[in-house]
């Protein structure tokens, strides 16, 4: 897995950050290319009569365009205070609601790897805190990677926005 592109900004009161996918020349292409693929098929469908079959390739296709425009364009923002943590995800130009918890204390936040058999240097997070019955909670998982430079770096803002 490749890192994301990583911005991180702290104002003194909230932080937050941004992870978005950089995809590979390749993988683009291969997405691009089956989109229109299946956007053939239905249409060949459609004019030859075959329209039963052509709903379940729609209904394939809405998903498939959903993960492609995830794997080309997707990003995924984490907002940060003393008292909340929300997260949103950009499917490109589309937004999905924003989800926002209140937390009872700092939030840990743990790198991990997806694979430990590849050579693989970028690490998922998993945000954790405690929620207001002062339960632990886990609160996020990033779906891309960062880098370990990265993560040194949102590290030293928490700690920035936990130190005031």
């Amino acid at each position: 897995m490749k890192p994301g592109k990583f911005e991180a900004e702290y104002d003194g009161t909230s932080l937050s950050a941004t992870i978005t996918v950089v995809p590979t020349l390749a993988l683009k292409i291969s997405l691009y290319l089956l989109n229109i693929l299946i956007i053939g098929v239905i249409i060949l469908f459609t004019f030859g009569g075959i329209g039963v079959i052509v709903l379940f390739i729609v209904a394939f296709e809405v998903l498939f365009l959903r993960y492609s425009i995830w794997n080309i364009h997707g990003s995924e923002r984490v907002s940060l205070t003393k008292d909340g943590f929300s997260y949103q995800l950009h499917y490109g130009p589309f937004k999905l609601p924003e989800k926002t918890f209140k937390i009872n204390g700092p939030v840990r936040v743990i790198p991990f790897h997806d694979n430990f058999q590849t050579n693989n240097k970028a690490m998922k997070l998993i945000f954790e805190s405690k929620d207001e019955q002062n339960e632990p909670v886990n609160l996020y998982q990033t779906a891309f990677g960062i880098s370990q430079e990265s993560y040194v770096l949102l590290m030293k803002s928490i700690n920035q926005l936990y130190s005031h």
